[in-house]
């Protein structure tokens, strides 16, 4: 199973940063939750289904000139595939920004159903509890 949903976060991802949000939403539960890093200007702890997604996707993109992103690892635990994305943008002033930012992304029966977004790696498997390998902390 966890092989299964590594390849789905896979596909959906680089459906993502193509821009082919019809291919990322395909991977994704018409229910999901979505969890952005809370030190986001203007966003809400979470947005609920398809609709309330494309809202924060459109708030994102919003603040951007350009927004590209490239996957430098995945992190296969299960349930949660932890991707860590090194993402540049170029904001509305000019000003160029590159970080690298984890995101968490719960598959269950074949599609997504949460999506959180986190600062480092080491954030997102402090939060999930899961060790650096990907295992369970407590294993």
């Amino acid at each position: 199973m966890s092989q299964a949903n590594l390849e789905i976060v896979k596909t959906g991802l680089q459906a993502f940063l193509e821009n082919d949000f019809e291919g990322w939403f395909a991977t994704m539960n018409p229910a999901c939750k979505v969890y952005p890093r809370p030190e986001e200007p203007g966003v809400k702890k979470c947005y609920e289904g398809w609709d309330e997604m494309l809202e924060y996707l459109v708030n994102w993109y919003s603040g951007w000139k350009e927004y590209t992103g490239e996957p430098v690892r995945f992190i296969d635990s299960g349930d949660w595939v932890v991707v860590e994305i090194n993402e540049v943008g170029i904001a509305d002033s000019g000003m160029r920004i590159e970080q690298r930012f984890a995101h968490a992304i719960k598959v269950e029966d074949g599609k997504g159903t949460e999506w959180r977004m986190y600062g480092p790696v080491e954030e997102a498997m402090e939060a999930l509890g899961l060790s650096e390998d990907g295992a369970p902390a407590d294993s």
